[in-house]
Order: C-alpha cells, then sequence, then structure tokens
C-alpha cells in the first residue's frame, strides 16, 4: 500500500476484544473496517453491521480478500496460531492480542512467518499504551529513582474469565504475561531466573490455578515479583484489580489503578472503565485506541511497532518458565 492512504482493516473475533477494535478502527481516519470473522457468524454479523462491514465465519475467506492489508486477530490465546500465520502468508500486516502465542515454540514460528512475508507484526500488550505505566516506565528509564532494587505487581480478576475460557487458557498468560512485558519493558534486560508457585482451589474443577505467584531475577540482580489470579468472587466491585510498585535506590514508583475510575454504587457496586475503551462523544477514546492508531501509523509508515513479536516471546518465555517452576517446584532459566 501506499504511505498514508487508509489501511483496510479486518478484525477476527468478534469477542469483547474485537468489539473493542473494530470500534477504535472505524472511528479512525487511518484505516477502514472491512470485513469481521467469528465461528459465530451470527455474533460477526452483529459486530460487522454495527459499521457497514462484511460478516464471515472462516477467516480464510476473508485473508482472501484483496481489499484487506491488515488483520487484528482477537481470537483465544489458545488459538492465535494458526490465524496468524495464515494472515502473514497471505500478506496481512498483523495485530494480534496478548500472548503472542502459548509457547515460545508457536512465537517463533509465527515471528518467521511474519519475517518471511515482510508484514507489520504487532503484538496488544495494552499496558504499553496506558497513560499510567507510560509514566512510570518513563520514570524508571529516567533515572529518578536511581537503579531498580525490586518492582511488584498484582493483576486480579474475577471467575468470570477463567470460567468463560472453560480451562483452555492460564493465568499465567492471561494476567501475569501484561505485567511481565511491563517489567521487561521498563528494565530494558533479560530474566535470568524464575520461580514460581500456585494454588488450585476455587478452580479446581476447570484444572487451571487460581493464582500464581512469580520471582524473576534481572540480570542486574533486580527482583520483580508478579502475582496474577482470576478467582475472586463474580460480584465484587472491580472486575480488575492491579498494583504496580517499584523501588529504587533513590525513590520508589506507584501505580495505584483501582481507584482511578468512576464507582458506582446502585444494586451492585461497579466501576466504570476510564482509561483503555470509554467512550466520549460517541467515540471509542484510550489506551486501546492509542495501541489501534499506534499499529496503524506503523504499517502506514513501515515503522517498527513499539511492541513487536520478539519483545512478545521474551514475556511468554518467562510465564512459560514460570509454569515449568510451578511444575517442578526449582528455579528455571527462560527460553533465550
Amino acid at each position: 500500500m501506499i504511505s498514508g492512504e487508509k489501511v483496510r482493516v479486518a478484525v477476527i473475533g468478534a469477542g469483547m476484544m474485537g468489539a473493542g477494535h473494530a470500534a477504535c478502527i472505524a472511528q479512525s481516519g487511518r484505516a477502514q473496517l472491512m470485513a469481521v470473522a467469528d465461528i459465530d457468524l451470527g455474533r460477526a454479523r452483529e459486530l460487522a453491521d454495527q459499521f457497514g462491514a462484511d460478516a464471515c465465519r472462516d477467516h480464510s475467506e476473508m485473508l482472501a480478500r484483496r481489499d484487506v492489508d491488515a488483520v487484528v486477530v482477537c481470537t483465544p490465546d489458545w488459538a492465535h496460531l494458526e490465524v496468524c500465520l495464515d494472515a502473514a502468508g497471505a500478506g496481512k500486516h498483523i495485530l494480534v492480542e496478548k500472548p503472542l502465542a502459548m509457547t515460545v515454540a508457536d512465537c517463533d514460528a509465527i515471528i518467521a512467518a511474519a519475517d518471511a512475508a515482510g508484514v507489520t507484526l504487532m503484538i496488544g500488550h495494552i499496558l504499553r499504551f496506558d497513560p499510567r505505566y507510560v509514566a512510570a516506565r518513563a520514570a524508571v528509564d529516567s533515572g529518578e529513582i536511581g537503579a531498580v532494587s525490586y518492582l511488584y505487581a498484582r493483576r486480579s480478576n474475577t471467575v468470570v474469565q477463567p470460567r468463560r475460557f472453560g480451562g483452555r487458557t492460564t493465568v499465567l498468560h492471561y494476567l501475569a504475561v501484561h505485567d511481565v512485558d511491563w517489567m521487561l519493558w521498563a528494565m530494558g534486560e533479560p530474566v535470568t531466573r524464575v520461580q514460581a508457585m500456585t494454588s488450585r482451589k476455587v478452580l479446581e474443577d476447570l484444572k487451571v490455578d487460581d493464582v500464581a505467584f512469580l520471582l524473576m531475577q534481572f540480570s542486574s540482580g533486580a527482583v520483580g515479583c508478579v502475582e496474577a489470579g482470576w478467582a475472586r468472587p463474580e460480584h465484587t466491585p472491580f472486575d480488575l484489580d492491579a498494583d504496580l510498585e517499584v523501588v529504587g535506590t533513590l525513590g520508589a514508583i506507584r501505580v495505584d489503578t483501582p481507584n482511578s475510575g468512576v464507582l458506582v454504587e446502585a444494586q451492585r457496586v461497579r466501576r466504570i472503565d476510564t482509561t483503555y475503551g470509554f467512550r466520549v462523544v460517541g467515540r471509542t477514546g484510550g489506551a486501546l485506541r492509542e495501541e489501534v492508531e499506534h499499529f496503524l501509523e506503523c504499517v502506514q509508515e513501515r515503522r517498527t511497532p513499539l511492541i513487536d513479536g520478539r519483545q512478545a516471546r521474551s514475556a511468554v518465555a518467562v510465564v512459560t518458565a514460570a509454569a515449568e517452576s510451578a511444575r517442578t517446584g526449582q528455579p528455571v532459566t527462560p527460553a533465550d
């Protein structure tokens, strides 16, 4: 495509994230939403009709279209590999929701396919577009808090999420990978050792862990701890409860996400999102929009994304090592 032309985009997966991406694309001056694909054709049609796009059940049908330049892959975690390989094979630029894949080998396969096709590959690690986490990373990078000694992050969901997935992904891949990627980005150095412990009681019927605690040693000697859980009761005020703390030799940084929204107290207490995909005057704003706009800019201008395949692979390598550590009870070195 010619630089500056609108990017013709299709969305694969019409769930919550697919709907959010579709809205951002349809409202962008850089793009045109062409189609939505989902194995549930009715759901694909419902989303596509909102924006005057086409709908199809089979993503291969959509990838065969000559009027599609790029795809946004919003299928579940375990379904990224096939779709991304097919998209690269069809010469389409790819924005894929995190994690890049469920295994390091699958990440490598997707990266190789995108490289061979010469297409842009970007992964939707949304914390890189969350202004709170961007500011925290900038404070680390500036040296304002000195050399980092330790980092701690918590990310907690209700049981709605794991029950929706039916045990087909893990708390490490779905939640912990967010904060692992942020720590890798902020530190700018590799993790040399991972140790993890998990507990499985609430979600025993799904055969998945309720919570995982990861300890990571960075090459500088700094230590990172990530607490990721998704077993909180369904009817709690916060669907997502997350915190971040970074302590250095000259100071500290704190990101406190639950207190940054709007709290509604009615028949049940609920928090309204004011960061990721809120709407103002009929348009979607927030971190998701910034992420999508960055991807479109990278496609138009042939730039390397803020979060590319190799960086996303590093986060998958760490959570994979954590899973192995939890299984064996031993420290594990992430895959190179």
